[in-house]
């Protein structure tokens, strides 16, 4: 990626901050989402994705930990530093969004240190695992289906 701003380095920073964002198990699935979250103007955002205006290093701070990303990433993807400035190997890719939205926040919430109580946790694990134990059997069970060549 370039280090010079524009339509890509916005476009670029807009997959990252929205994949993230999806990631953070922090409810945020829009721009508006962001915006409460951050206190940063939507417009703001949409200046910052089109490329026409750059992230001030304030605004990134902001933005690093209500998506969960290292600052450091942030600043290289909104060219304010270079990757091996700050010890990266490469220009940061956005992440793959994680699974369905359900299963995220069920991850988060039976993670060490969630605010969950450890009895409580373990609760919900085993019913989750009897109630999936009939799903995984027939899984299990079912032969699987050969992919027929096409024509």
């Amino acid at each position: 990626m370039s280090t010079t701003w524009g339509p890509a380095a916005g476009a670029a920073l807009r997959a990252y901050v929205l994949q993230h964002a999806a990631n953070a198990n922090a409810g945020i699935e829009r721009v508006a989402d962001l915006s409460r979250a951050t206190g940063i103007k939507p417009s703001i955002y949409s200046k910052w994705f089109a490329g026409t205006e750059q992230p001030s290093m304030m605004s990134l701070k902001k933005l690093a930990p209500v998506i969960k990303a290292p600052l450091s990433e942030l600043l290289v993807l909104a060219c304010r530093a270079d990757a091996e400035d700050l010890g990266l190997e490469a220009t940061p890719e956005p992440p793959t969004v994680l699974g369905h939205p359900l299963a995220r926040e069920l991850d988060a919430l039976l993670a060490e240190g969630s605010a969950l109580p450890p009895a409580d946790r373990d609760s919900i694990v085993t019913f989750l695992n009897q109630y999936l134990e009939p799903y995984r059997r027939a899984a299990r069970t079912r032969p699987r289906r050969l992919a027929r060549p096409s024509a």
